[in-house]
C-alpha cells in the first residue's frame, strides 16, 4: 500500500529517531565523541517529543529529520578527527548543544498546550520553527568552518595548547576570544562552504609543520626575540628576515617561539620547518601546499582565494611548476593580507630547490607589501649571496663573550636540572659549574642535559661529562661520541646489549638515518630482525626522540652530521649506502616473510578497491606497519646503496622478483596506492642496477606494471585475472607464474611475444612536423605540421588521440600545452593563432587576429592566462588567453621576422630571437625592451628559451651553434656550444637546468652539460631529415623531435635511444599484398623497398626481408605453383625470386624506363605481364627472364591497371581515355584501342568466360565491351554521380557491381544494363574498393570513410556493422576463395586478414571460425583465381559479443579497458588488444601491430567471489 501525506509524519519521525539512536549507540562505543554524546541524546528527547505534539506537526518532523543529518555530519567528521579537539570546535559544539535545548524547550512548551490554545498558536509555530532552523543553522555553519579547520590542522599533529598551558593559561583564553573573530572573518566564505573539499587535493607534509620542536624557555633569547618582534610589527620594515648562525645555536626554538605567538595574535600565515629526518621536508616539493593549508586554517577569510588557486591549478597540483603554485597558492591568496611566514632550517633543504624556493619568494615580494617573512638557517654561501642584505643584525646566538648567552645557559641549565636538584641528587653549585663549563651552544647544553636526566645516577654521569680530560662539554662531537660509548658498555643495571653491542647501536642508527619516513621502535625490530630496537633508543635518548606518534628520529641534525662524517665519529661512523643496503635486505626479509595471495582478503573481484566499503579497515588489520614500509620503500633503498648491492641482498633481490612474490607486492603496493612510485623506483633502479640478470627482471616487472597500471592501480584481483592472460610470452613474471595461477582466462593466438613499446617513429602527418610539445603532465605530445594540422600523441604507445585538429588554413609552424594541459595554442602561416581545447580537439573561440604575417612562435605564460606570440612581421604580441583580446600594443624592436618567443617562469619577462641576429628581453608588464639587444651568433636566431630558474637564456641560430647568456646581465657564458653541422632549429633546457637539449638541419639531436659547455655522448640520429623541434618531458627522463621527414620519434633522454621497438614488418606504407595459390601464406610489397612473407594463420614473417629493390615495391604476385614471386618497383625493374629460400633468380629485369607499377603471372606461370609508368606494357618469360618481343605502346598516358585474360592469351591494359586488348603470343594489339569513356579509365575486369569486359572513369559511366570485337555492348551505364572507382563482375557473369566516388555501390544487370534495385548506401566517402565472392551471394565494399561493408549480393542488405580496424590508406584487397577471409594490405604498414563473418557459403562449407581451435591448417583455402586488387581507405571492424564470458549478459568496454556486465567488473584490456578483441576474426601482420586479433577462451575463467580459484 501507497503511504498517504496524511501517514507519512510518523514515519519521518521513526525513521529519524531510529537514525538518532543509531548515532548514539556509536558515540558510546566509540573513543573520542564524548562531545557527541549529549547532543545525541538530546535530539532523541526532541524526536520523542515531536512524536506527541498536535500543532504543525509536519513542520516539526522535518525540521526534526532536518537536525538529525546534521548529527549524522558531525558523527562523520568527529570519527575522522584525531583527538584531543581543539578549542574552537569544543566551544562551537556546546554552543549546538545549546541551540537544540532551545528547540527542546520550544517542543515541550508545543506538546503541553491545551486544544484552544494549540488553535490560537497555530499560526505562529511555523514562525517559531523558521527561528530556530535559523539560529541552528547559523551555529552550524560555525561548526562547518570549525572541523574543516580542525581536520586539516590534525593533518599536521600540532598540539600547541599543550605547551602554552605549561607556561601560561592566557594564549588558550586568547584563542577562545578569537573564535568570535574568526567567525567573523570567515563569513564571506560561508556560502562556499562546499568548495572546501578542494583542500584535500593538496599535498600537505605534517613533519614540515614544526611539531618536533620546542619553543623558548621564559627569559631567555629575549634580545633577538624582541628584534624580531618589532620587525614584524612594523610595515615600514624590510620584509624578510633573515636569522643565521652556525648549527645547534636555538634557530629552530626561536622560529617555534614566534610562529606560536603569531598564531594566537592571529598572525601568523604558516611555517615551514625543513628537515633531513624527513626526506619529504628535505625539498621544496610540498612546500606550497603546506603553507596554503595553514594558511586556509589561520587565515579562514583568505580560504576562497586558496580555493581559487587550487581550481586554477586544477586536479594534479604536484605536476605544477613550483613558482606557479607559489604564486597560486601563497603569493595571490595574501596579497592584501598582513600575514607572517616563517621558514626554519632553510640549509636543510636541497640546494637547488632552496635556490628556486628563495627566487621566486623574493621577486614575488612586490606584489605582497605587507608579507613578512622570517627565515633561519645556517651561513650557507649560496644562500647569504641571496639574503645577505636581510640578514638580522641580532647579536650571534653562540657568542661565548656575550653576557646574554651565558645568562641564557644558565637560565636553561637552572630550569632543566631543577627537579633534580630537588630531589637532592644534585646541587645547586654542581648545575652552575656545569653551565659554566658548557660552550654557549645550545644543543651542547641541551644534550648534556638529557644525558644526565635519563641517568640513574646523575651525579655520577654529570662528574664524566665535566672531565676536563675529556672536554666533552666543549665540542658537540665529542658529547657524541661519549654518549655512544657509554651506550655500548654494561647499563647501569649491569644489563649490556650484548657482545655485539656496538654493532647493534649501528644498526639502528642506519636504520634511523636511511628511513624514507620515520619508523616505530617495533617496525624498526621487525625490519632488522632484532629485539634491541627500544633499550638502544633508551640509552640514546639524549640524542633520539620518540615522537608522539611512536616514530624514532635524530634529534638534531648535527648528531646526523657526526654519525656520516668518519673523521668524528671514528668506529661509529655510518656509510649511508651500506645503511640503504641494510634496510633494503630488511624490506625484502620482510616481504618475503608476510606477503600472500590476497593479502586484504577480498572476496569478490567485481569491485575496485575504493568501492570495498571496509577496504582502509582491511589494510590496517592485514598489512602490517613494517610489511607496508617495505612494500612501499624496497625499491628505493636498493638504488641507494652501493651499485651492485652485496652479495647475499643482490641475491635475495633477484629471488624476490623471480617469483608470485613479485605480484603479491603489487597487491600491497595496490592497497596502498603507491603503483605510480614504484613505477617510477623501477626506473630508477634500473638505471642504478649492474648485475644484468636482475637489471633484466627490474625491466620486466616495469613494463608488467606500466602495461597493467589500470588494473593493478584500480582493483587486487585484476593482478591476476588481467594480467597474466594478456602479458607478453617472454614475460619472465608470466613464464614463472602461469602455471601457479591456472584458473584464468587465456589470450589465444595473434599473442605478443614482446611487451608493447611506442613506435620508433610516430606517423600521421603528411609534411614536415614543425613544432612538438609534452604536456606538463608528460601523457601527452602536441605536434603541428605543413600539412595545416595539429595532432595529439599518446606519449606511451605512439598512437593517435582522435582526429587532427583542423582549422588553419596555412602552416601550423608552432604549438604548445597550456601548464594545465587543458588548452593548446598554435600558431601559423595564415597569419592567426587558436586556442583549442586539448580534451574535445575542438577549437576554442575565434582565431587571434592582428599579426599581419606568418606567427612563427606561440607559448603560453605560466600561469595559462596569457599567450606570446612572435611573427614575420617583426613584432611581438601578448594575448589574453580566455577572451582572445590583443594585450596592450606589439612589441616592436626586431628588424626582421621573429623566430621563437618564451615567457620566463615567474611571466614577468619575455625573451625572443630574430631573423636580425639579435635576442631581445621585454618588461612582460610594460611591454618595453629591458637593456640592448643581446648580440653575438652570426646568423639568425632561430630558438631561445629560459633556463628553469629564469637565471640563463639559450639560443641557437643558423651559424650552427648554440650560445648560453646570463639573463640578468645579457652577457654570454662562455664560448659556444659546437657540433652540429647545420643550423640549430630548436634549442631546450632540461627541467632541472642541468641540461641542454638541441634539434638541428643535420638530422641530429644532442645533449649538452649546461655547466661545462660539453657535449653529453653521441648525436641522436634516426630522422631522415631536418629536426625541426625538440622537447623535454616534464620529468627530464624522454625526448621528443619532430622531423621534416614527417615523423615524430621518442628517446630515452639519458641513453639517446629511440625508444620502442620496429614493428616485426614493414616500415612503411604496403603497396601490394596476394596469397599463395595454397592460401597458407601471404606475400606484400612496400615502399620501404622490401617484399615479406607471412604465414597466413598466425600472421609471424617467415624468413627475413627480401632485398633487391632500391625503390618502392609496388606490385607482388605468386606463381601458379606457388614456387615463384614476381615483384616490380620504382626502381624501374622487376625482380623474380624463390619463394621458399627469398633468393633472388638472376638478374632484375630491366627494360622499363619508369616505375613499374603492376605485375602478375600468367596462369600457366609461363609468362610475365609488366605494366609502367612509362606507357608500355612488356611481356617477359618466367624462365629466361628475357623479354618476349618488344614492348606494347599503344598508349598516350602511364599504364593504370592491366590483366591476363582467364584462358591467359589476351592482356587488357587502360590508361587515360583509352582500354587496349593485346594478343600475348603476338604482342600485337587486337584492334584499336576501346574508346567511349570521356575522361579516365580507372578500373578494368575480364568476365569470368573471358568474353566481355568491363570499365569505370571518372566520366561517372561503367562500360561493358566485346572482348573478341572490342565493340561497346550497348551504350554507358549511368546511375552514379561521381567517379566509378572499381568494377567487378560477379562470378556467373550476370551481374556488375561498381564503387563510386558518391558513396553508393550500385548492383547492374549485364544483359539490360540496368540497374538493379536502389543504390546501397551507408558509406560516407568514397567507395574505392568492390568485389564479389566466389559464389556471387556477397559483395565486399572499401570506402575512404575508414570502412569495409560487407552486403547481401541478392537483397542489397548490409549484414552487418562495417568492419572496422585500419587507420590509414588500404592499397589492396583481396578475397579469399571460400568467401571467409579477405586480406588488406594498409599504408598503416600493417597486413590484415579478416574473417568476413559469412556463416554458410554452401552447402559442404562449414561455420566461420570463432577461434583458433577451430581454424587448424589443414583447412587452407584452394587455390584462387586472380583477383582484383584495388586500393581502398582505412578499414574498421565489427564488434561483437566476443568479449562476454559465458553468463554475463551485456558486456561493455569502457574507454579505460574494463569489460564490465551491470556495473561488474570482469576483466581488464591493453590497449593494444582492445580493437582486435572487438573484432575477434581478424589476423594482423606483423602480430606485434596495436591491430592484432584477440581471442578469448573464458573456459577456465574464475571471476567473482570465485576469483581465488584462479590460484593453484
Amino acid at each position: 500500500m501507497t503511504s498517504t501525506p496524511h501517514n507519512r509524519q510518523p514515519n519521518i519521525i521513526d525513521d529519524t529517531l531510529l537514525s538518532a539512536k543509531l548515532v548514539n549507540d556509536a558515540s558510546e562505543a566509540a573513543p573520542g565523541l564524548d562531545p557527541l554524546k549529549v547532543i545525541a541524546g538530546l535530539l532523541i528527547t526532541i524526536l520523542e517529543t515531536i512524536r506527541d505534539v498536535k500543532t504543525s506537526k509536519k513542520d516539526w518532523a522535518a525540521f526534526g529529520e532536518h537536525l538529525s543529518v546534521q548529527i549524522k555530519d558531525i558523527y562523520d567528521d568527529l570519527s575522522r578527527c584525531p583527538t584531543p579537539h581543539s578549542t574552537e570546535l569544543l566551544v562551537v559544539l556546546n554552543t549546538y548543544e545549546q541551540k537544540l535545548e532551545n528547540v527542546l524547550e520550544k517542543v515541550r512548551l508545543t506538546k503541553g498546550r491545551g486544544k484552544f490554545e494549540r488553535w490560537l498558536n497555530s499560526r505562529t509555530d511555523k514562525e517559531e520553527i523558521a527561528t530556530l532552523r535559523r539560529d541552528v543553522d547559523t551555529c552550524w555553519k560555525d561548526y562547518m568552518r570549525k572541523i574543516i579547520v580542525q581536520l586539516h590542522e590534525a593533518a599536521y599533529q600540532i598540539d600547541e595548547g599543550v605547551e602554552n598551558v605549561e607556561k601560561d593559561t592566557k594564549p588558550v583564553e586568547k584563542d577562545v576570544k578569537n573564535v568570535e573573530r574568526d567567525v567573523k572573518n570567515v563569513e564571506a566564505s560561508v556560502d562556499a562552504i562546499d568548495d572546501t573539499s578542494y583542500l584535500a587535493k593538496l599535498v600537505t607534509l605534517p613533519s614540515a609543520t614544526g611539531a618536533d620542536h620546542s619553543t623558548c624557555l621564559t627569559g631567555t633569547r629575549t634580545g633577538v626575540l624582541d628584534y624580531i618582534r618589532r620587525w614584524a610589527d612594523h610595515q615600514d620594515t624590510v620584509q624578510v628576515c633573515w636569522l643565521t648562525d652556525v648549527a645547534g645555536a636555538g634557530k629552530s626554538t626561536i622560529a617555534k617561539q614566534l610562529s606560536g605567538e603569531w598564531k594566537s595574535e592571529g598572525r601568523l600565515g604558516g611555517c615551514f620547518f625543513f628537515s633531513k629526518n624527513h626526506p619529504d621536508a628535505a625539498n621544496n616539493q610540498a612546500f606550497c601546499d603546506t603553507i596554503a593549508a595553514q594558511l586556509a586554517n589561520n587565515q579562514p577569510h583568505l580560504l576562497p582565494s586558496i580555493i581559487d588557486g587550487i581550481k586554477a591549478i586544477g586536479l594534479v597540483p604536484s605536476l605544477y611548476p613550483f613558482e606557479e603554485k607559489l604564486q597560486k597558492l601563497v603569493i595571490q591568496p595574501v596579497k592584501d593580507a598582513a600575514v607572517v611566514l616563517v621558514i626554519d632550517a632553510l640549509d636543510e633543504c636541497d640546494e637547488r630547490d632552496r635556490d628556486i624556493l628563495l627566487r621566486n619568494l623574493l621577486r614575488s615580494l612586490t606584489q605582497v607589501s605587507r608579507l613578512k617573512v622570517l627565515i633561519t638557517s645556517r651561513l650557507e654561501r649560496d644562500i647569504t649571496e641571496l639574503l645577505g642584505s636581510y640578514r638580522s643584525p641580532a647579536e650571534s646566538l653562540h657568542d661565548v663573550r656575550l653576557k646574554s648567552n651565558q645568562d641564557d645557559i644558565a637560565m636553561f641549565f637552572k630550569h632543566q636540572m631543577e627537579p633534580l636538584v630537588r630531589s637532592g641528587d644534585l646541587t645547586a653549585e654542581e648545575v652552575t659549574q656545569l653551565a659554566n663549563r658548557v660552550n654557549c651552544l645550545f644543543i651542547l647544553a641541551s644534550t648534556a642535559c638529557k644525558v644526565i636526566q635519563k641517568s640513574l645516577t646523575p651525579r655520577s654521569r654529570l662528574q664524566e661529562l665535566m672531565d676536563t680530560k675529556q672536554n666533552v662539554l666543549g665540542d658537540i662531537n665529542k658529547l657524541y661520541l661519549a654518549i655512544l660509548t657509554k651506550a655500548c658498555q654494561a647499563d647501569q643495571d649491569g644489563q649490556s646489549i650484548g657482545l655485539e653491542a656496538p654493532k647493534k647501536v649501528i644498526e639502528v642508527l642506519q636504520a634511523i638515518l636511511a628511513a624514507a619516513t620515520p619508523l616505530s621502535i617495533a617496525t624498526i625490530d621487525l625490519l632488522l630482525g632484532n629485539q634491541s630496537t627500544g633499550r638502544i633508543v633508551e640509552l640514546l635518548s639524549s640524542v633520539l626522540n620518540v615522537r608522539h606518534d611512536g616514530t624514532v628520529v635524530i634529534l638534531h641534525p648535527t648528531f646526523r652530521e657526526f654519525l656520516e662524517d668518519k673523521r668524528t665519529a671514528g668506529t661509529f661512523h655510518i656509510d649511508i649506502t651500506g645503511a640503504h643496503e641494510l634496510m633494503a635486505k630488511g624490506c625484502l626479509a620482510t616481504m618475503k616473510r608476510e606477503l600472500r595471495f590476497n593479502i586484504c582478503r577480498l572476496e569478490s573481484s567485481f569491485m575496485r578497491n575504493k568501492d570495498v566499503p571496509d577496504f582502509k579497515e582491511r589494510i590496517s588489520k592485514y598489512i602490517s606497519d613494517q610489511l607496508q614500509y617495505g612494500c612501499t620503500y624496497w625499491l628505493s633503498h636498493v638504488t641507494k646503496s652501493s651499485p651492485g648491492l652485496g652479495k647475499a641482498s643482490g641475491a635475495a633481490a633477484l629471488e624476490f622478483v623471480e617469483g608470485e612474490f613479485l605480484l603479491y607486492w603489487m597487491e600491497v603496493s595496490s592497497a596502498l596506492g603507491v603503483i605510480p612510485k614504484m613505477l617510477k623506483d623501477l626506473q630508477e633502479t634500473g638505471r642504478w642496477c649492474a648485475e644484468k640478470k636482475l637489471k633484466d627482471r627490474i625491466a620486466d616487472t616495469k613494463k608488467f606494471l606500466t602495461t597493467f597500471s589500470t588494473p593493478v592501480s584500480e582493483s587486487i584481483p585484476h593482478i591476476y585475472i588481467s594480467t597474466i592472460p594478456f602479458a607478453a610470452r617472454k614475460s619472465y613474471i608470466r613464464q614463472e607464474v602461469k602455471d601457479l595461477f591456472p584458473k584464468t582466462m587465456s589470450a589465444l593466438t595473434t599473442h605478443s611475444e614482446n611487451w608493447p613499446e611506442p613506435l620508433q617513429q610516430w606517423r600521421g602527418h603528411t609534411d614536415h612536423v614543425c613544432s612538438v610539445a609534452f604536456s606538463a603532465d608528460g601523457r601527452r605530445i602536441v605536434s603541428g605540421s605543413f600539412d595545416q594540422t595539429i595532432r595529439l600523441w599518446d606519449a606511451e604507445t605512439g598512437q593517435p588521440l582522435g582526429e587532427p585538429l583542423q582549422g588553419h588554413t596555412g602552416w601550423a609552424l608552432s604549438v604548445s600545452f597550456s601548464s594545465n594541459g587543458r588548452r593548446i595554442v598554435s600558431g601559423s602561416s595564415d597569419n592567426t593563432i587558436r586556442l583549442w581545447d586539448a580534451e574535445t580537439g575542438h577549437p576554442v573561440g575565434e582565431p587571434l587576429q592582428g599579426h599581419t604575417s606568418w606567427v612563427q612562435s606561440v607559448s603560453f605564460s605560466r600561469d595559462g592566462r596569457q599567450i606570446i606570440s612572435g611573427s614575420s612581421d617583426n613584432t611581438i604580441r601578448m594575448w589574453n588567453a580566455e577572451t582572445g583580446w590583443p594585450l596592450g600594443e606589439p612589441l616592436r624592436g626586431h628588424t626582421d621576422s621573429v623566430q621563437s618567443v618564451s615567457f620566463s617562469a615567474d611571466g614577468q619577462r619575455i625573451i625572443s630571437g630574430s631573423y636580425d641576429k639579435t635576442i631581445r628581453l621585454w618588461n612582460a608588464e610594460a611591454g618595453q625592451p629591458l637593456g640592448e639587444p643581446l648580440r653575438g651568433h652570426t646568423g639568425d636566431v632561430l630558438s631561445v628559451s629560459f633556463s628553469p630558474d629564469d637565471r640563463h637564456i639559450i639560443s641557437g641560430s643558423d651559424d650552427k651553434t648554440i650560445r648560453l647568456w646570463d639573463a640578468e646581465t645579457g652577457r654570454p657564458l662562455r664560448e659556444p656550444l659546437r657540433g652540429h653541422t647545420g643550423y640549430v632549429r630548436s634549442v631546450s633546457f632540461s627541467p632541472d637546468g642541468r641540461r641542454i637539449l638541441s634539434g638541428s638541419y643535420d638530422r641530429t639531436i644532442r645533449l649538452w652539460d649546461a655547466q661545462t659547455g660539453q657535449a653529453l655522448g653521441e648525436p641522436f640520429r634516426g630522422h631522415t631529415d631536418s629536426v625541426q623541434s625538440v622537447s623535454f618531458s616534464s620529468d627530464g627522463l624522454r625526448i621528443v623531435s619532430g622531423s621534416s621527414d614527417s615523423t615524430l620519434r621518442l628517446w630515452d633522454a639519458e641513453t639517446g635511444q629511440s625508444l620502442g621497438e620496429p614493428l616485426q614488418g614493414h616500415t612503411d606504407q604496403v603497396q601490394s599484398v596476394s596469397f599463395s595459390p595454397n592460401g597458407r601464406r601471404i606475400l606484400s610489397g612496400s615502399n620501404d623497398e622490401t617484399i615479406r612473407l607471412w604465414d597466413a594463420e598466425t600472421g609471424f614473417p617467415m624468413g627475413e626481408p627480401f632485398r633487391g629493390h632500391t625503390g618502392s615495391v609496388q606490385s607482388v604476385s605468386f606463381s601458379a605453383d606457388d614456387g615463384r614471386i614476381v615483384s616490380g618497383s620504382v626502381d624501374k625493374t622487376i625482380r623474380l625470386w624463390d619463394a621458399e629460400t627469398g633468393q633472388s633468380l638472376g638478374e632484375p629485369l630491366r627494360g622499363h624506363a619508369h616505375s613499374v607499377l603492376s605485375v602478375s603471372f600468367s596462369p600457366d606461370g609461363r609468362r610475365i605481364l609488366s605494366g609502367s609508368f612509362d606507357k608500355t606494357i612488356r611481356l617477359w618469360d618466367a624462365d629466361t627472364c628475357l623479354p618476349v618481343g618488344d614492348s606494347l605502346q599503344a598508349h598516350t598516358c602511364r599504364v593504370q591497371a592491366v590483366s591476363f585474360s582467364p584462358n591467359g592469351r589476351h592482356v587488357i591494359t587502360a590508361s587515360w581515355l583509352t582500354i587496349q586488348l593485346w594478343d600475348i603470343e603476338t604482342g600485337q594489339a587486337l584492334g584499336e584501342p576501346l574508346q567511349g569513356h570521356t575522361d579516365f579509365v580507372l578500373s578494368i575486369s575480364f568476365s569470368p568466360d573471358g568474353r566481355r569486359i568491363v570499365s569505370g572513369s571518372s566520366d561517372k559511366t561503367i562500360r561493358l565491351w566485346d572482348a573478341e570485337t572490342g565493340h561497346s555492348l550497348g551504350g554507358p551505364l549511368r546511375g552514379h554521380t561521381n567517379w566509378v572507382l572499381s568494377v567487378s563482375f560477379s562470378p556467373d557473369g550476370r551481374r556488375i557491381v561498381s564503387g563510386s566516388s558518391d558513396h553508393t555501390v550500385r548492383l547492374w544487370d549485364t544483359e539490360t544494363g540496368q540497374s538493379l534495385g536502389e543504390p546501397l548506401r551507408g558509406h560516407t566517402g568514397h567507395v574505392q574498393c568492390v568485389s564479389f565472392s566466389p559464389d556471387g551471394r556477397r559483395i565486399v565494399s572499401g570506402s575512404v570513410d575508414k570502412t569495409i561493408r560487407l552486403w547481401d549480393a541478392e537483397t542489397g542488405q548490409s549484414p552487418g556493422e562495417p568492419l572496422q580496424g585500419h587507420t590509414h590508406y588500404v592499397q589492396s584487397a583481396s578475397l579469399s576463395l571460400d568467401a571467409r577471409r579477405i586480406l588488406f594490405g594498409s599504408e598503416s604498414t600493417a597486413t590484415r586478414l579478416q574473417d568476413t563473418g559469412i556463416s554458410q557459403i554452401s552447402d559442404q562449407q562449414s561455420p566461420p571460425i570463432t577461434n583458433p581451435s577451430n581454424n587448424p591448417s589443414s583447412q587452407a583455402p584452394s587455390p584462387q583465381t586472380n583477383q582484383p586488387h584495388n586500393s581502398i581507405h582505412s578499414l574498421h571492424f565489427r564488434p561483437g559479443p566476443h568479449f562476454s564470458p559465458p553468463g554475463f549478459d551485456d558486456c561493455k568496454l569502457s574507454e579505460e579497458g574494463w569489460v564490465s556486465s551491470s556495473d561488474r567488473l570482469l576483466y581488464w584490456v591493453p590497449p593494444n588488444n582492445r580493437h582486435g578483441l572487438q573484432s575477434s576474426h581478424v589476423l594482423t601482420i606483423p602480430t606485434n601491430s596495436h591491430l592484432r586479433s584477440t581471442w578469448i577462451d573464458f573456459s577456465n575463467f574464475c571471476c567473482g567471489t570465485d576469483w581465488t580459484r584462479c590460484r593453484k
